[in-house]
């Protein structure tokens, strides 16, 4: 059986051009170089860059000014672990706004 490796080729362009598609409007991300957790306002039409603004998750809301034109490649989605989910479930549980 001789491969040809058009697969590969499919699958990795797959991979590169789904990277950008996962950052959308709403999404809780964290960018590199800074510290915090940033909600994304406004993706550019072309897809390069995003406006963000701090976001307290517990709070579920904003707490900042958005942050102009930050590179979508230099964003990561925030993943939250069990420990801290509930954590932030019984602070949510014993406070009040």
């Amino acid at each position: 059986m001789k491969f040809t490796g058009v697969a590969n080729r499919t699958r990795l362009c797959e991979t590169v051009g789904m990277a950008s598609a996962q950052i959308k409007v709403g999404q809780i991300v964290v960018p590199e170089g800074l510290v915090g957790v940033y909600r994304v306002v406004r993706v550019s039409l072309d897809g390069q860059t995003a406006d963000i603004e701090k976001f307290d998750v517990s709070r579920q809301r904003s707490v900042g000014d958005p942050l102009r034109t930050v590179a979508i490649n230099k964003l990561a989605a925030y993943k939250e672990d069990a420990g801290q989910a509930a954590a932030r479930i019984v602070r949510e549980a014993t406070t009040e706004d």
